[in-house]
This record gives C-alpha cells, sequence and structure tokens, in this order.
C-alpha cells in the first residue's frame, strides 16, 4: 500500500510533487512549535524531541527518507508552511473545521480532547464556573474560540480580555503565580506538567457545546494529495503493527483511540 503511493505520478501541471521531491532529495521537513511537551520541544542538550518526533522519524524510515523538524511560531504555522518553510505539519496540530478551509488534514494519530489547568486550591469544578476568573489559552488555538462559546453557553463574563500565550511554559507560570486562573489546553499537553509538579495544579475537562470530539492530525498543504496519501498509508501501517501506540504510550502513558481517516469537520 505505502509503495503504490509512493509512485504516485506528477501534478497535472507537469511539475515535480511533493512526494516525488522530497525521495529524490532523501529528506522532507516538517513544521511544529518546540515548546509543546510532549509533542515538540527541546531537552537539556537544546534537541528537538517528543512524540511527534519519534513518530516522523518512524514515518521516514517506512519512506526511506529523512524527516528534518523545523521549529517554528505556532500562529503562522500553515501561512509559513504555503511560504515553503517546510513541507507538512507535524506538531499536535488540532483539526478543526476553520482549519480544516486552509489545509488538508491527514488520518487522526492521536486524541486532543481539551481541559482547564488550574490551580490545585481552585474550587473550580466545571466549565460553568469560569465566571469572574482570569483565563487564558495558546495563541492561535481553537481554545481562545472554545473559550469564547464557553462564556456565551453559560452567559458569563470572564475576568478581562481572554488572554493568549506563545508557549505553554510561559502560561504555567502565570497560572503559578496567579496573573490568570485557568489555561485552556489540550488534556494531554499537560500529562508532562503533572507529573513534574504533582500537587501543583489539577485539571477539569472542558468541551462547550456544539463542539466534536477532538484529534491531532498532520497537516498539508491542498494540493499535496499524493503526499498525504503516502503519509496516511505509513500512519495506518503503524498503527497495525502496534508501532503508533508504543509510542503514544511512551510518551502519553496511555494508548489512544484514533480513526483511520481524517476526522470529519
Amino acid at each position: 500500500m505505502v509503495m503504490s503511493a509512493l509512485s504516485a505520478c506528477s501534478s497535472s501541471s507537469g511539475e515535480m510533487s511533493t512526494l516525488e521531491r522530497v525521495k529524490q532529495q532523501g529528506f522532507a521537513t516538517y513544521g511544529l512549535e518546540a515548546q509543546y511537551e510532549p509533542f515538540g520541544f527541546r531537552d537539556k542538550s537544546n534537541n528537538i524531541v517528543g512524540f511527534d518526533i519519534d513518530l516522523g522519524n518512524a514515518i521516514g524510515t517506512e519512506l526511506g527518507i529523512e524527516m528534518r523538524p523545523v521549529d517554528t511560531g505556532w500562529a503562522t504555522v500553515i501561512q509559513t508552511m504555503y511560504d515553503k518553510g517546510f513541507d507538512f505539519i507535524l506538531g499536535g496540530m488540532t483539526a478543526t473545521a476553520e482549519r480544516a478551509k486552509r489545509v488538508d488534514f491527514g488520518v487522526t494519530y492521536a486524541e486532543q480532547a481539551s481541559a482547564f489547568l488550574v490551580r490545585a486550591d481552585d474550587t473550580l469544578k466545571e466549565q460553568g464556573e469560569l465566571g469572574g476568573r482570569k483565563v487564558a489559552a495558546g495563541e492561535g488555538t481553537p481554545s481562545v474560540k472554545m473559550l469564547e462559546d464557553n462564556a456565551t453557553q453559560y452567559g458569563i463574563k470572564y475576568d478581562g480580555e481572554i488572554q493568549q500565550f506563545a508557549d505553554d511554559a510561559t502560561a504555567y507560570e502565570a497560572l503559578s503565580i496567579g496573573r490568570i486562573d485557568a489555561y485552556a489546553t489540550s488534556y494531554v499537553s499537560l500529562v508532562p506538567l503533572m507529573n513534574k509538579r504533582p500537587g501543583e495544579f489539577k485539571t477539569v475537562m472542558f468541551r462547550p457545546d456544539g463542539w466534536p470530539d477532538f484529534y491531532a492530525c498532520m497537516a498539508f498543504r491542498q494540493e499535496d494529495d499524493s503526499f498525504r496519501n503516502a503519509i496516511d498509508d505509513v500512519i495506518l501501517k503503524l498503527k497495525k503493527d502496534g508501532t503508533l501506540a508504543k509510542l503514544q504510550i511512551k510518551w502519553f502513558g496511555v494508548e489512544m483511540k484514533t480513526l483511520d481517516t481524517a476526522p470529519k469537520l
């Protein structure tokens, strides 16, 4: 199945497709923001490591090429891909209907349920109790719109505007010292923090009405069908042989349910 995808023809214009180019040059590049542990982050030696890095390497092995991560700003990651800053996005991106207007998503490879992070002594028990609190989310993430919809659903007002942080680490410290009261993000991204700093924070699951189940998917330029199909074939192979589950357990401590297709948005 993978080999058939690799033999895909060039684009109708006669130009070399992305798949053909990366096979010819021997490597592909993918964008991520290396501040999103455990998907992708820098270790003490400043190397980019994480779930997405291991998965990218496994994909590269199957395709017979090297996979090279490119650390980039998340708020502009889609535009940077179209500007040819890298070939595709592998950075724990949550597949949403809004993003699907600009990219084509591959098959799902991780769950991305949303949660609030609050201080351990906070009495918050559910999302409808956020009124009067200082709330925040990651810049350019679906959590910003989710917070807006949450306020509408429950008829509440937050303390000031929704703050947006360029990276999770800065948000965690802002929460710790009381600059914000709740930080909305994906639950799986909070696992390492909760393990490293037990007793300091707690989580509250979060999903306003009308929002679907969330999954992490790789994102591709809309003209890169053959490249997307080749990588989708590899992901399904890694799922079938257990490699994907092993990587999920390594980085998240749990095997996740994923779809064999891109999510319906």
